[in-house]
């Protein structure tokens, strides 16, 4: 898995200074983007995990070195069966990734423009 951020695209921004609320200062706002990236990265590297595995997959049953007898047929054409079915299933697990990973980018953003609005409240 690489490091989160390595790409330069998911450097979390630098958090605002965020008012003190009028019960204390242990009543910060704060915003988390940083760790909904840290998600957002995590689920892409899933992502891409999965689909070097469906490649890894692919190679798997090109030929039939089971033989040409009854048994070696039968097991063959289960395990491509059975290889469809799991390249099929990695496939949907790693769309699944892809769009966690959206979500926690977006959620990052909304976070953090919901805290800028509640900060601005407390200002104002």
């Amino acid at each position: 898995m690489s490091t989160p951020f390595s790409d330069d695209s998911l450097l979390p921004k630098p958090e605002p200074a965020m008012p003190v609320s009028p019960h204390g200062d242990e009543y910060l706002l704060r915003s988390e983007r940083a760790q909904w990236e840290k998600r957002a990265a995590v689920a892409a590297d899933a992502s891409s995990d999965l689909n070097d595995a469906i490649l890894d997959l692919q190679e798997v049953g090109h030929r039939n070195a089971f033989g040409n007898c009854v048994e070696g047929e039968s097991f063959y054409k289960g395990l491509v069966l059975a290889m469809g079915r799991l390249t099929t299933e990695l496939d949907g697990q790693s769309a699944r990734a892809l769009r966690l990973s959206r979500q926690c980018k977006d959620a990052a953003s909304s976070f953090e423009n919901a805290d800028a609005h509640g900060a601005a409240n407390l200002e104002a």
